[in-house]
């Protein structure tokens, strides 16, 4: 199994790179994000690697860090996707974007990818929601109280955060950066204080209009 792969870049294109390791050029399927962020033609770059062996093809990819190889992995343990529509996903949306998306059961982000329509990107959310907190302590730089309402919030009623989650969407702004503001709200209020969809929502726009 090939894990890493060091080497000069010696020509990246669309979805594909060609590494030069000792003489030896390496063609690697990568990611738009890893595209963008793994220098210039000539440069020496370090990618972490997953071959994948076919029957009728030999298939090498590459990604600039871990937590995009693991997600990589991670959604390819969803029945019907495979490494292109794996790749087509981390190419639209960041390992950050991905797991907010999951939390937030944000489907229409996962629709941004080339191939994903509603039917994959509902699968996407159902089948990852248990398995993405684990994954996010460890490959990402999001705290717990991000995705999670804690402590004294997650008293409030549930319907409560719902609704108020649903009312802002449907003033045209993503649920997943909702999901986030309201959940901040939440774990932010005084114990003494009793919140409502009333004061949920303009807490929330004045936050998100920063």
């Amino acid at each position: 199994m090939i894990a890493t792969l060091s080497g000069k870049l010696k020509s990246k294109s669309n979805n594909q790179i060609v590494l030069d390791v000792n003489g030896v050029g390496y063609c690697l399927h990568v990611s738009k994000n890893t595209l963008d962020h793994i220098g210039k033609v000539d440069d020496l770059v370090i990618l972490n690697t997953e071959l994948q062996v076919r029957d009728d093809s030999i298939l090498l990819y590459g990604f600039k860090h871990q937590s995009e190889l693991n997600m990589f992995k991670l959604l390819q343990s969803i029945q019907g996707i495979g490494p292109r529509a794996a790749l087509a996903v981390l190419s639209a949306l960041t390992v950050e974007q991905i797991i907010i998306s999951i939390k937030s059961s944000d489907k229409s982000t996962f629709q941004k990818a080339d191939g994903i329509g509603q039917r994959v990107a509902t699968r996407i959310v159902s089948e990852l929601q248990e398995k993405i907190d684990q994954f996010s302590f460890i490959n990402s730089n999001i705290k717990s109280k991000d995705l999670n309402i804690t402590s004294y919030g997650a008293e409030l009623n549930k319907n409560v955060i719902d609704d108020a989650i649903s009312a802002i969407v449907n003033l045209g702004y993503s649920k997943s950066d909702v999901f986030l503001v309201v959940n901040s709200i939440c774990n932010e209020i005084d114990y003494e204080k009793k919140l409502s969809i009333e004061k949920i929502i303009p807490l929330a726009l004045k936050k998100l209009s920063k």
